[in-house]
């Protein structure tokens, strides 16, 4: 029977991930921790509200820490602190004003709606006692953004702070928990921030080690860091040896437990890439849109590859930018291509490039390429994938930095936000780079497919490389014409196969330099990615917060 009742409970509270109240747009938490180890923090929260009376959050766990000089306010009116707060007040009692609910485990900090729909509600509050004092380090552990929110936040950022002493390796490590997402230390901060939208159970948990002298806290725990993070990395990905298993002693009732959260799981995956296919391509699927010859993006890979990387959620690789890339500075000169005594391809440096008008990755990798290929300065098969393993740090600040200059691409040419919405001129063009995916695999089933497009062929052999099936489009093309195929890629078929191949290779070594840099300098607290499981041990937070 009990097992009977978790299931029900089970479907009301997936019910509830469903149907959510409001929207989160984002929230920006700016944490900026005193010498004494407390922590002054700011939380902007950008929302629509359709329901409730009250914005809350939820800070318990504190062990050994206090709350206190809350406010609130929103559009630089601030909100009247009446103290403790009475929650079955009415909207319009509520209206302007805040206050702290005291409980035995912890504090929720309170303040009205005043009226559904929008709103930007800016929050702050200090946590004294935030830094812990350890016997080798000190240390900050908080859960930041708690899970069951009454809706799904669609972006979060968090900047943590020291005053008067710049974070940076030398002094500081982290790490993040709760969420999908990105660590880093930027600019004497350490700074997180989500890349996709938050779940029902997300949350924002974060770990950062202190040397010794920054801070006085009083707040002391008789432990090494060691034994912090041993516990906190338990079920994260950051220990990939950690247990992940349960027992299996409850029978059938376990059984259709395990298979209802499971169908629950599909079904909001399902809802969550229908919500992602919107946000980017204005409609909920791909299935519909027609095929489209015209070149999305106005030729632009950097563009193009982004779009597709999103759509794919993450499954186009490094390896395809990097041989469009490569592609490209053929055409215009940067790199030319021979074969050596063996009849295997080779490729050569231009004397003089000029990198007018590109972003400033492709030089990145036409110096990464350069320096792999020894002192003839003649790059051959396999060099750069040995030199790439012992470069990972500089391949994966390569790969950072070509995202980098495709959002800047994006913005400048009006196809995003500066907040990452994709504008309608956005979603034009990503609708048209999903047609013109299909448009390259339909290529050989066209009938009036032939010579009148060889403008044009370069550039689909470039998008072909993005969209993974450039063979096949090498192919088809020279099959069309060997002679305008050979003019117009600027090699002959089969050597353009095995630039391809190569190429292949190159970003495939690229992808995997990049996986290891990311590994080890996440794990070791130097910044990448976080973890959606682990960072047992935290204080503060809780569970749930939101309207209400």
């Amino acid at each position: 029977m009990a097992m009977k009742r978790s299931i029900i409970i089970a479907a009301l509270l997936a019910w509830a991930c469903i149907a959510q109240a409001g929207v989160i747009r984002s929230i920006n938490i700016n944490l900026s921790l005193d010498r004494e180890g407390n922590a002054h923090i700011t939380e902007i929260w950008d929302l629509d509200a359709d329901e409730g009376t009250e914005w809350y959050l939820v800070r318990e766990n504190l062990d050994g820490m206090s709350v206190r000089d809350f406010r609130v306010s929103e559009g630089g009116v601030q909100f009247e602190d009446v103290g403790e707060w009475n929650v079955s007040r009415s909207l319009r009692q509520k209206a302007g004003k805040c206050g702290i609910v005291h409980k035995k485990n912890g504090v929720e900090l309170c303040w009205g709606l005043g009226s559904m729909g929008d709103h930007l509600f800016t929050a702050s509050y200090v946590m004294t006692g935030a830094v812990r004092t350890l016997r080798d380090y000190d240390m900050l552990h908080l859960q930041l953004v708690s899970p069951g929110l009454s809706s799904r936040p669609e972006k979060v950022s968090v900047r943590i702070s020291a005053e008067g002493v710049p974070l940076s390796e030398d002094n500081c490590r982290l790490w993040g928990f709760g969420f999908n997402g990105n660590a880093f230390l930027q600019d004497g901060s350490a700074v997180y921030r989500s890349t996709e939208q938050f779940r029902r159970n997300s949350s924002v948990i974060a770990l950062l080690r202190f040397n010794k002298g920054i801070f006085y806290s009083s707040n002391a725990l008789d432990k090494e860091f060691d034994e912090v993070l041993t516990r906190a990395l338990d079920g994260s990905s950051y220990d990939k040896s950690a247990a992940l298993g349960e027992d299996d002693n409850d029978g059938w009732y376990l059984f259709m437990f395990t298979m209802f959260w499971s169908l629950l799981s599909v079904l909001l995956v399902i809802i969550g890439v229908k919500a992602h296919y919107k946000s980017v391509l204005g409609v909920p699927s791909m299935r519909n849109i027609d095929w489209c010859r015209d070149v999305p993006f106005k030729g632009d890979i950097l563009e193009g590859e982004f779009v597709w990387r999103k759509l794919r959620s993450g499954a186009a690789q490094d390896s395809q930018l990097a041989g469009a890339m490569i592609l490209r500075m053929v055409e215009r000169g940067l790199l030319t291509v021979g074969r050596d005594r063996d009849d295997k391809v080779e490729i050569h440096f231009a004397s003089n490039p000029s990198f007018d008008g590109l972003p400033a990755c492709y030089k990145g990798l036409w110096d990464m390429m350069k320096e792999a290929s020894g002192e003839d300065e003649i790059l051959q098969d396999k060099e750069f994938s040995r030199w790439s393993r012992s470069h990972t740090r500089r391949v994966s600040k390569w790969c950072t930095s070509s995202v980098e200059d495709a959002v800047d691409l994006m913005k400048a040419d009006s196809y995003m936000s500066a907040s990452g919405k994709f504008f309608e001129s956005g979603k034009d063009e990503a609708r048209k780079l999903v047609g013109f995916n299909k448009f390259l695999k339909d290529f050989t089933l066209l009938d009036e497919r032939g010579t009148r497009e060889v403008g044009l062929w370069n550039d689909y052999l470039v998008f072909a490389m993005i969209f993974g099936i450039a063979d096949k489009v090498a192919k088809e093309l020279s099959d069309i014409d060997p002679k305008v195929f050979s003019e117009t890629v600027y090699a002959d078929p089969y050597t353009a196969r095995q630039i391809i191949w190569m190429t292949n290779r190159m970003g495939y070594a690229i992808t995997n330099a990049s996986a290891s840099a990311q590994m080890k300098t996440a794990s070791s607290g130097l910044g990448g990615f976080t973890s959606f499981g682990g960072g047992g041990g935290f204080s503060g937070g809780g569970f749930g917060g939101g309207a209400r």
